[in-house]
């Protein structure tokens, strides 16, 4: 089964196993000198195939995440907005109803196990394709700041589609 990958979909996907790649506890710190932005063509070409591969077991995750929280009695949309007031502090502004705190920490425990699981497969996609993760990360940071490297990004995209 081929899929096409979507500009929009590959920038949320590059985030997205981004994100998984650094939560493995690798600090990442703002960058004191210019992103990298040299990379070669086979380098670009591995990061590309890799989040092709990310892809899937990221859509199935997100599935699961949208059945787990509606199972538990939350529309999609209110879980996101919990989860945002919690990383910023201000459940307890957002909502004062416990019950409903309580079904939420409940839901976001299951999210994280499901999230866990997912960054173990996705660290297996990335050391399987012998990249090493630091690279993985120096190619998404430049492919967010580097227009050189977006366009080879992009360019590849575009051919497969």
């Amino acid at each position: 089964m081929k899929f096409k990958l979507t500009l929009k979909s590959f920038s949320f996907l590059v985030s997205f196993a981004f994100l998984s790649v650094s939560a493995f506890g690798q600090q990442m710190t703002p960058p004191q000198q210019p992103v990298q932005d040299d990379f070669s063509d086979s380098e670009i070409e591995t990061f590309v195939q890799i989040n092709k591969e990310i892809m899937p077991v990221q859509e199935k995750v997100q599935q699961n995440m949208v059945k787990t929280i509606q199972e538990n009695g939350m529309e999609v949309p209110r879980f996101q907005e919990l989860a945002q007031a919690q990383s910023a502090g201000s459940l307890k502004e957002v909502t004062e109803d416990l019950e409903e705190i309580e079904k939420f920490n409940k839901i976001g425990q299951e999210v994280m196990k499901l999230q866990q699981n997912m960054q173990g497969e996705v660290q297996g996609i990335i050391e399987k394709s012998n990249m090493p993760a630091e690279k993985f990360d120096a190619i998404y940071m430049a492919y967010n700041t580097s227009p050189k490297v977006k366009e080879k990004v992009d360019k590849l995209l575009q051919q497969d589609q």
